[in-house]
């Protein structure tokens, strides 16, 4: 009988220490969906407005968007040390809050000039927001179902691309730009609300209490800038967000040189086929390990360019966003929880904002870099080019996680 009631315990604690679904993570989940549809909001509505104001789509639209990058480049390292001494949760908070009041900011613009300084404003809350809620998530899941934790919460962020663009868009044509800016501005503020509920004692990293033995000098320690367990991860999810840049910048002129038909239709068939694949990853990864998600990931991001690159008919255009999103799907839940893997605990947010500068070089960079290449080889062959990249990141993480393979979470004990 006594041995029966230990079984019971031993199964109830582990029962609690696997648990993922708690409140504190659905509202985790809750705020990265609302900032992003804040920010998603504005995707629709920029370029119009921007033009609106008497902009010119090809002059202004590539500085906002190097604007924007350049504020997440400078931005998002601090982020890792102030998520470690103010928590992740206050800084969270303080990136919704930003975005919002960037929305709100746009309603006043007098010329398209202002709309840099504005963008620039709302991507300090971009880059400060979603390092925050990818460390609370972290923080949050138990170690064996890291993955699938992450992969629920980039599927709460697609989500918001399901429904975001389309409102602002239909405010914006039917209502005017003050509602359909007010309608980002909602969003974002809904995220703030529903992250003012977490608690914050839950999902911050307990720093150690003083101790005579601790050296005086450095009693408390801040994570470094750039964390080095990220640099590798970083550098292959680059050859990723690289290929965004000419599929944010150059899809629709794609599909118009070529007659492919409605551009919106690949991000439809984007958006719903990653999150299918961010489901099923999530669980893979976390039970066959990272490779096992991120190396197909790229390889399937790679066929995506090469299918856009030969694209002559819109099936085959459609096909490239079904490759894409498997792609991103797969490799979205296994890179993270392969940063966090490598990383300390004390190094969590310090690795994320590092992992997620990718962005910022990759996909806001890389659309000026490819200015002058598009010049030189034409539309198609700019995808071509980003699917090689995608190839080599592969090949990359193969080679470099075989020199250096790391733990499975039920083995890492570093920081953990």
């Amino acid at each position: 009988m006594n041995e029966l009631i230990r079984q019971i315990d031993s199964l109830r604690v582990r029962f609690r220490r696997d648990e993922l679904w708690t409140t504190d993570f659905v509202l985790t989940l809750l705020t990265g969906h609302f900032m992003f549809a804040g920010y998603t909001a504005t995707l629709t509505i920029i370029p119009p407005f921007a033009i609106d104001l008497g902009g010119d789509l090809a002059y202004h639209l590539p500085l906002i968007v190097a604007a924007f990058g350049f504020v997440g480049l400078v931005i998002r390292p601090f982020g890792g040390q102030w998520i470690y001494t103010l928590g992740p949760k206050r800084v969270a908070v303080i990136g919704t809050i930003i975005v919002a009041l960037g929305s709100l900011s746009y309603i006043f613009a007098l010329s398209a000039w202002w709309l840099i300084p504005m963008r620039m404003l709302q991507g300090v809350g971009l880059a400060l927001g979603p390092v925050a809620t990818s460390t609370i998530v972290a923080n949050l899941a138990p170690p064996t179902r890291r993955a699938e934790a992450m992969a629920y919460m980039g599927n709460a962020i697609n989500i918001s691309f399901l429904y975001s663009p389309f409102m602002a868009s239909f405010l914006y044509e039917n209502a005017g730009s003050h509602n359909a800016f007010l309608f980002s501005a909602l969003a974002a503020s809904i995220g703030t609300a529903a992250c003012w509920r977490i608690s914050a004692s839950r999902i911050s990293f307990q720093r150690p209490a003083p101790s005579p033995a601790r050296d005086a000098r450095t009693p408390d320690r801040k994570p470094p800038l750039v964390a080095r367990s990220a640099i590798f991860p970083t550098l292959v999810f680059l050859t990723y967000t690289f290929t965004t840049a000419p599929t944010n910048t150059y899809l629709p002129l794609l599909a118009h040189e070529k007659n492919l038909g409605n551009p919106g239709l690949y991000y439809t068939v984007f958006s719903i086929v990653s999150m299918f694949a961010m489901a099923a990853a999530g669980p893979i990864a976390d039970k066959y390990g990272r490779p096992t998600v991120i190396i197909p990931g790229l390889l399937s991001v790679a066929t995506a360019m090469f299918v856009l690159n030969g694209s002559f008919f819109q099936a085959m255009f459609l096909s490239g966003g079904f490759f894409a999103g498997l792609g991103f799907g797969m490799l979205q839940p296994g890179i993270q929880s392969f940063t966090v893997d490598r990383a300390s605990m004390r190094e969590r947010g310090a690795a994320m904002a590092t992992l997620q500068q990718a962005w910022d070089v990759g996909g806001s960079f890389g659309a000026l870099v490819f200015i002058p290449v598009h010049q030189v080889i034409g539309t198609a062959n700019t995808f071509g080019l980003t699917g090689i990249g995608a190839l080599l990141g592969a090949l990359g993480f193969v080679i470099g996680n075989a020199k250096s393979p790391t733990k499975m979470p039920g083995q890492a004990t570093a920081g953990d």
